[in-house]
């Protein structure tokens, strides 16, 4: 049976192709899209370029090249493990289903047609290009649920349930609030019943809760008049919070129900801002620019990933690592390839792109 100090040694063999900055910068310094795509294909990304070549042109086949070459890096990384490391690194893509999922459910509450989601997922999840695919085609929503109960996936109930009030109400946020919160809830448990190999993992998706917790509170508290019922609705739970103010990993979280709905009232979010400040959230000062505030966290949760590479030679970090370093590239090629289809300024790209 694999262990992970041999699926570590395969995923750093991956870690060396992966583009060094001086790299990304003749990719940004490329004049046009041509001539973007064409250093691209002089990367390990060639092949999947020239693939993409055979079926679409321009950006279009750019975003089908670093897809595909995404959902290969992950399917190798799960074809290295079985038993406990597998379930550990299955646990680690379920992030994935759930953006695909969202991208899927906004997508079709917006009417938008089936190629355009299909062209915004990433398939790097346990739920594969073929089934993601179905579940953009179809109608409505009230398919989505059927195909993960079929599949037995551990966001099936919740989607059945988000649906099932959308079909009434046609509030995306029911759904969307399902998914998040039985992505969160799972997750974790899963995490805490594996053990302490999970523990990375566990910290770092109560974490991310944190911030899209923080983010939420932010954008509510410029809502006038919405009660603290309303405000707690969009409160997702990271693991087993009290309702008290007690801080973190055991307690579930930085992010107390209590503090988030302090956070989103005008009235209480100074002081809800200073106790963030004690229990070690990443914040400086308030801020003025809630999108750019936004980008600040989000860098600090790509670093923070990235970081985990450098970790336990032995256990999951060098996979979340190296997996938010190939997250990364991929999103910073995105950009650039849009970049070039728009033309726009070299620096306004690179003050977009993720450094970790």
């Amino acid at each position: 049976m694999p262990d992970f100090a041999y699926i570590n040694a395969r995923v750093r063999a991956m870690r060396s192709r992966l583009l060094p900055p001086s790299r990304l910068e003749e990719l940004l310094a490329a004049a046009t899209m041509d001539a973007f795509i064409q250093g691209l294909a002089a990367t390990p990304y060639g092949s999947d370029l020239q693939e993409a070549l055979s079926r679409y042109q321009g950006l279009r086949a750019v975003d089908e090249a670093l897809t595909k070459n995404l959902q290969r890096t992950t399917r190798a990384i799960l074809g290295f493990a079985d038993g406990r490391p597998r379930a550990l690194i299955q646990l680690l893509l379920l992030r994935w289903d759930l953006a695909n999922l969202r991208v899927i459910v906004r997508g079709k509450h917006a009417g938008r047609a089936a190629e355009e989601i299909v062209q915004a997922l990433v398939p790097a999840g346990n739920l594969g290009e073929v089934v993601l695919k179905e579940m953009a085609g179809y109608p409505d929503l009230t398919g989505l649920a059927g195909t993960l109960e079929s599949l037995d996936h551990p966001l099936a109930a919740a989607m059945a349930a988000g649906v099932a009030e959308y079909v009434t109400t046609k509030d995306l946020m029911s759904v969307e609030l399902a998914l998040d919160r039985a992505y969160g809830r799972y997750a974790l448990s899963q995490a805490r019943r594996l053990g302490a190999d999970a523990r990375a993992l566990r910290e770092n998706i109560i974490a991310e809760i944190d911030v899209a917790n923080v983010k939420t509170a932010l954008k509510l508290a410029s809502v006038p008049n919405l009660s603290e019922d309303r405000r707690r609705r969009f409160f997702i739970p990271a693991g087993s919070q009290a309702g008290g103010d007690r801080a973190g990993p055991a307690a579930g979280g930085v992010v107390t129900e209590k503090l988030f709905l302090d956070l989103s009232s005008p009235q209480t979010q100074a002081q809800a801002w200073e106790r963030l400040r004690v229990h070690g959230f990443p914040v400086r000062e308030f801020p003025s620019d809630l999108v750019a505030f936004e980008r600040e966290l989000d860098l600090h949760v790509a670093k923070d990933l990235a970081k985990r590479y450098l970790g336990d030679p032995l256990g999951l970090d060098i996979i979340i690592g190296y997996l938010a370093m190939k997250s990364a590239e991929v999103a910073n090629l995105r950009l650039i390839a849009r970049g070039k289809f728009l033309n726009l300024p070299r620096d306004q790209v690179r003050r977009e792109m993720v450094v970790v």
